[in-house]
């Protein structure tokens, strides 16, 4: 089976979660990957099969108007939808959008078994209008040296990702559109699988300290990737790529001593890794752009504020450090100016758990969103006729 893979193309400049990167190596030559933006009458009509990307709730009102976009022009398409908010809200989304099969729980087996024409009674976790499978496939530890990493199938990306910025709605009533030139690049790495294993008090911006609901999402707790699995996948990474991203969320003091990954590295960490060994990932890679939280609500605000000024002067010309911190932070530790990520910025209000668990609140906003951000895109008008 061949599928058209389709991003909406809202808020992130990469635009699609970090295990798109690895879901579709393993059959690159069935698939093809396209942002929202670049779909037309011709790329509609050639496939039968789509599958699209709703991982960011801010992507809600783009992912219904691509589904409408389809079947308008493909009455026989068919739609597989997936992504960290569909897993919130997929029974919601059925109500709603035209689509016709979702995947529960992980996914890495089933996105294989569909693309390889398995019967449809026989892919684990799938669902649809009319049918559920029973979850029987999880994602295990040692599932994750089977992945591999590959963007051969979407050369949009490489073509798009450096004229592209992130975009956010400035202050609390959102009145002002800006944006920014994010640092994370695929392919990215992520400690945690199912949720953050870092979970505290700090994290009502976001669904991965939601255990209890991810737990019935994925039928499983949250897996913690191990020291020697991390710097195995690095190995894999730097041999196909230049740059890449990795987002450090687990308690591990994972220890990069005497390693060295040919390969520009954006790295966010919120763990309890001491700064010794976190100044070792930094200078594990030619030039590194490292983020950390230092918020007093954090894992690592916690456990390095007293010691965060030896990251600063570990810097030089490749090797740069930042914070995430809130205003109420800067009274406590004395960062400068040009190394404060502001938290207030980066997880504004609208982006928070109560906001988003909201539908109808999210498809308003999304909707609201998606007409700025259109005002303001430097490519052609989304969804061409021809």
């Amino acid at each position: 089976m061949n599928a058209l893979v389709v991003f909406p193309i809202t808020m992130h400049n990469y635009s699609f979660s970090a295990p798109a990167c690895w879901l579709f190596s393993k059959n690159k030559d069935k698939v093809k990957g396209v942002y929202g933006f670049e779909l037309n009458e011709r790329l509609v009509r050639e496939y039968d099969f789509f599958i699209i990307e709703l991982n960011w709730f801010i992507q809600l009102y783009e992912f219904f108007h691509i589904v409408n976009y389809i079947k308008s022009i493909n009455k026989n398409a068919r739609i597989l939808f997936g992504g960290l908010y569909s897993a919130l809200k997929y029974e919601e989304i059925f109500k709603r959008a035209d689509v016709d099969y979702y995947i529960q729980s992980d996914n890495e087996l089933p996105i294989d078994y569909l693309l390889n024409d398995y019967s449809i009674d026989k892919i684990p976790n799938l669902i649809g209008r009319n049918f559920r499978n029973p979850v029987s496939y999880v994602f295990t530890e040692s599932d994750y040296r089977d992945l591999e990493f590959d963007l051969d199938w979407f050369p949009s990306y490489h073509k798009y990702v450096s004229r592209t910025s992130d975009y956010y709605m400035e202050d609390q009533n959102y009145s002002r559109l800006y944006e920014y030139n994010d640092q994370y690049n695929l392919p990215m790495i992520i400690t945690s699988k199912g949720g953050c294993t870092t979970m505290h008090k700090g994290c009502n911006n976001c669904m991965g300290s939601k255990h209890e609901v991810l737990r019935e999402i994925y039928h499983r707790p949250p897996i913690k990737m191990s020291n020697d699995t991390l710097l195995y996948l690095l190995r894999k990474i730097e041999k196909r790529f230049k740059k890449a991203s990795m987002l450090i969320l687990s308690e591990n003091d994972y220890d990069f001593s005497n390693q060295f990954f040919d390969i520009d590295m954006s790295v966010e960490i919120d763990s309890n890794m001491p700064v010794e060994l976190i100044e070792k990932v930094l200078y594990a890679f030619p030039r590194c752009i490292m983020n950390v939280g230092i918020y007093n609500e954090g894992v690592s605000g916690s456990s390095i504020r007293k010691d965060y000024k030896k990251l600063l002067q570990s810097e030089d010309e490749n090797h740069k450090v930042s914070f995430f911190v809130y205003s109420k932070d800067i009274e406590l530790v004395d960062i400068p100016e040009n190394r404060r990520l502001y938290s207030e910025d980066t997880f504004p209000k609208w982006a928070y758990w109560d906001f988003y668990n909201d539908f109808d609140a999210a498809l308003r906003f999304s909707k609201f969103f998606y007409s700025k951000v259109n005002e303001n895109m430097k490519f052609t008008k989304i969804f061409k006729s021809t």
